[in-house]
């Protein structure tokens, strides 16, 4: 692998561009039950899944078009069109409310609770990574506008804005600026509120008494409130440049917008080359979450190989959760999983840096994430339930009036 700069300090980014419309949507379905078949006809901001967990925020269509397919992973519709659905008057409700209103407009709810301390992070989550430079420099007023719709939520009587020391970022009304050394993983969420609260949390947990959103969330948010129509699209760095991107348009067509043409052996990863996620394939659509496209060339990507663990100990010198990476890999790769949590495997932030540092080359962040996708299914976790029937007989739009 490369040398690899682990700073955060963003760089300067031209304004947020927005990609051209695919001819093909591949809508991800994780975690989500379709309401729409094959042959359905779709307009921009029409429901087309439902979500199965509670706080996560439901599915819409980016564009007008005809489903082509549904899969168990995505859902393929043929754009046609510039058909939308009509705006709806943003909602006026406060707290459970207004929660509720979001979700149904594609918003996960999971950090919109009510607490003491909300914690804006504004550190980028990886290197490369510089959305968030954009939408504070040039997008400021809607993510102000996401913020107070936050703050209708969460009452907060303190809040914090976290910044990587050096990137330049003026404070919200009635927040305190807390600046965080520049250096990755510094910017993940579990570090942000050990910086601010002096709490450490699991990955995925909250503070006492405390929530955390990303200036992202607060963008997006944004603009639902400004344009009344459901959550479609997400933000990225793309190469060096950040783009706003639909959900559901399909990686390989992102790389042509660069352009960069990908090469067979290449990776193209959905995420940063840490903690990234690679595409299946050049078809797959990106997510909500998305936050970055990586391509890495043969010489640039990790060799990983099947070698046994040295012990040598550079991934617990360099984990930020103090575990030990390489004996959590060797419960995984002969399937001790269950011992596997012994060594606090749940403390682990998939952070990468072990990977990166291990002398043998060894997919340690994979067989992380094996052992806990292993992990689960053995706590007899399941899928959560399928909405009600009458929650799927639904217009098509899908939309709820606040």
């Amino acid at each position: 692998m490369t040398t690899f700069s682990f700073s955060l300090h963003s760089t300067e980014t031209g304004p947020l561009a927005t990609t051209s419309r695919p001819d093909v949507l591949h809508i991800p379905l994780d975690g989500m039950t379709p309401i729409l078949g094959v042959g359905d006809q779709v307009l921009g901001g029409t429901k087309v899944a439902l979500a199965n967990a509670d706080d996560e925020g439901d599915m819409h269509a980016a564009f007008a078009g005809t489903i082509r397919a549904v899969h168990s992973y995505a859902m393929v519709i043929e754009v046609q069109g510039k058909e939308r659905v009509s705006p709806l008057e943003p909602c006026a409700d406060t707290g459970d409310q207004l929660r509720s209103w979001l979700k149904d407009k594609g918003v996960c709810v999971r950090h919109l609770v009510k607490a003491a301390t909300l914690i804006l992070n504004a550190v980028p989550p990886e290197p490369g990574i510089s959305i968030y430079d954009t939408l504070l420099r040039d997008h400021r007023k809607t993510v102000e506008r996401g913020l107070e719709i936050v703050q209708r939520i969460v009452e907060p009587n303190a809040m914090y804005l976290a910044i990587a020391k050096g990137n330049r970022a003026n404070a919200f009304t009635n927040c305190t600026v807390v600046h965080i050394p520049p250096v990755y993983p510094n910017g993940l969420d579990p570090l942000v509120i050990r910086a601010i609260t002096h709490q450490e949390v699991l990955p995925g947990m909250l503070p006492d008494n405390g929530t955390i959103l990303s200036i992202k969330d607060l963008y997006l948010i944004g603009r639902i409130m400004e344009t009344g129509r459901s959550l479609t699209e997400t933000v990225m760095t793309i190469n060096t440049e950040n783009h706003r991107v639909a959900v559901g348009t399909p990686v390989g067509f992102l790389a042509s917008q660069i352009p960069v043409t990908v090469q067979p052996g290449d990776r193209v990863v959905i995420g940063g080359p840490l903690r990234g996620l690679t595409a299946v394939n050049l078809e797959q659509g990106v997510g909500k979450t998305a936050s970055g496209l990586q391509i890495l060339h043969p010489d640039e990507a990790m060799k990983t190989t099947d070698k046994f663990c040295l012990g040598c100990g550079e991934c617990e010198r360099h984990c930020p959760a103090r575990i030990m990476p390489g004996l959590i890999s060797r419960c995984a790769e002969f399937k001790q999983f269950k011992r596997a949590e012994t060594y606090h495997i749940h403390s682990c932030m998939e952070c990468g840096l072990c990977a990166y540092w291990c002398t043998a080359g060894r997919p340690l962040l994979q067989y992380i994430r094996l052992a806990k996708y292993e992990l689960a299914l053995l706590a007899g976790a399941a899928l959560p339930p399928r909405p009600a029937a009458e929650t799927l007989i639904k217009s098509q739009s899908g939309d709820q009036p606040c």
